[in-house]
This record gives C-alpha cells, structure tokens and sequence, in this order.
C-alpha cells in the first residue's frame, strides 16, 4: 500500500501536533505544581505576622557571673533604630505577593494546559501562539516549547489541520 505526497504530510503533521500538545500538558503541569512551593512562603510570613509583639522584645537570658560588677545604666545598643519588632503589615504584604506568585502560576500553568487541550481540537490558534510566546520567559524549556510552537503550527500542513475543523 502506498501513501501519496500529501497524506505523509497530513500524517507527520498530526504527529507533530500531538507531541506539542503532550509538551503543553507536561510544562503546565510542571508550572501548577512548582508553583504550590511559594504558598511555603505565604505561611511562613503569615505565620511571622501572628507572633505577638512581646515576644519579639524579650532579651536573651545571660548568667552573671559573681565577680562581674553591674552598672546602674544599660549600655547602648550598636543598633539604636532596631528595638522594636519589625511592622506585621510587612510580613503580610510580603505574603499577599507570595500569594500572587502563586496565582500567576497557577493562571499560567492553567492557560499552557488548556492551549494543549486546543491543540489537540484544533481549535483558538491565537491563544495557542498567545500561550508560546507566554512560555518563551521561561527558559529554558518554555522558549524550546514556544519555538517548537511557532514552527511547527506555522507550517502549511499544521494549518491545513487546524482549517479542517473550523
């Protein structure tokens, strides 16, 4: 049985469609999951911001020795501008933009998802070629991801599928 010109380029097309769209699934995927490690963050500072304020300004404990002598003034700290606890709205802004870390990733890693669900249907090129140049900041297998994107949808084969099922 032969195969004509045309058929083995609607063929290698539809291959290379459907590496690229298993390309989109593994890096969203990545992305949604690496993306959980700033929510660390986000409870470690919000964590920080609960600490009551007592407990920021407790001296350490030092033994006196018998012999040491007193004095009836404390002595000055080399730090005079840093006796106090540091402002808990510091901590919570930091962890409200851990938290924005977060979501960002998970948008990203959503929207590279859903571009290989298109890819797949062969449907929204423009939120395909929107979603590669997306991925092309993050090197280096998101520019892999996005040239191969560019290259392989760009060709008239990969159009002529994604044609067929508009």
């Amino acid at each position: 049985m032969t195969v004509s010109a045309s058929d083995e380029l609607r063929i290698v097309a539809r291959e290379r469609l459907n590496f690229l769209a298993i390309g989109f699934y593994v890096r969203g995927g990545i992305m949604l999951v690496f993306s959980c490690f700033f929510l660390i963050y986000v409870a470690v500072l919000m964590s920080f911001s609960f600490i009551p304020e007592s407990a920021w300004n407790q001296q350490p404990k030092t033994k006196a020795s018998p012999n040491a002598v007193t004095l009836a003034t404390p002595t000055p700290s080399p730090y005079p501008g840093s006796s106090g606890p540091p402002p808990v709205i510091f901590f919570r802004i930091m962890a409200g933009v851990m938290g924005g870390f977060v979501l960002l990733g998970w948008t990203v890693g959503a929207l590279t998802l859903y571009a290989g669900r298109c890819i797949q249907k062969r449907k929204r090129k423009v939120l395909i070629y929107i979603m590669a140049a997306a991925n092309c900041l993050f090197i280096p297998y998101g520019i892999l991801l996005g040239i191969f994107t560019f290259m392989i949808i760009g060709s008239p084969a990969a159009m002529e599928e994604f044609k067929q099922t508009s």
